[in-house]
């Protein structure tokens, strides 16, 4: 797998054997940063935010956003030779105190506040929810996952305007509803499904007039 875009366009990153994971292939990732990057006002990269990157898998998300211009970025994920692999590509890739991998399970551990930055609001600007399918199969997620939601619209660490990134199998029925968190875009590519969400509909409103 390759980075598309930015400071390390086209450098291989690994990726996890087997299918126990699923890395969002170019076509998805770049559908995806490109309404990312319009969306915040930055067409084609992405301002110096700080990014959230759950069930992380091979990190491609997370690696993507920081070679597009985001500067942090925290990556979860459960999976110890996973997480190990992401290091190493975090090495590869010269990133070092750009990003911090954490062993854990995303539905349940803290997520340490990124480092400040002039000019920035506190907090992550931009969270990838990317869970194995199976918990976002139906009409509502699994109990975690809803948990996990809930916990993202409360959470001190992420920004009142940030944008919820959430990744489930295209439905019929145009997916589960991840409630509290509101949706302000959509779309589908291929069997799959990208869902805009932001955790505070007011604050995502003003931030958007703003701009």
């Amino acid at each position: 797998m390759r980075i598309i875009a930015g400071k390390w366009r086209g450098r291989q990153i690994a990726t996890p054997a087997g299918d126990d994971t699923r890395p969002m292939l170019d076509r998805a990732r770049t559908v995806l940063f490109d309404m990312l990057g319009h969306r915040l006002d930055e067409p084609g990269r992405l301002p110096p935010i700080a990014v959230l990157d759950l069930f992380s898998g091979s990190g491609a998300l997370g690696l993507e956003a920081l070679s597009r211009g985001a500067r942090y970025c925290l990556l979860v994920e459960r999976h110890c030779p996973t997480a190990a692999l992401i290091r190493r590509n975090l090495d590869t890739l010269g990133s070092i105190g750009q990003a911090r991998v954490i062993e854990a399970d995303a539905t349940r551990c803290e997520f340490p506040p990124p480092p400040a930055a002039p000019g920035r609001p506190g907090g992550y600007e931009l969270v990838f929810v990317d869970p194995p399918y199976r918990t976002l199969a139906g009409e509502r997620p699994d109990c975690t996952i809803r948990s996990l939601l809930q916990r993202l619209a409360s959470e001190p660490t992420t920004s009142p305007s940030a944008l919820v990134i959430v990744r489930h199998p295209r439905q019929v029925a145009g997916g589960p509803d991840l409630s509290p968190l509101v949706e302000v875009d959509r779309r589908d590519v291929g069997g799959m499904t990208l869902r805009f969400m932001t955790t505070r509909l007011g604050e995502y409103a003003a931030g958007e007039e703003a701009r």
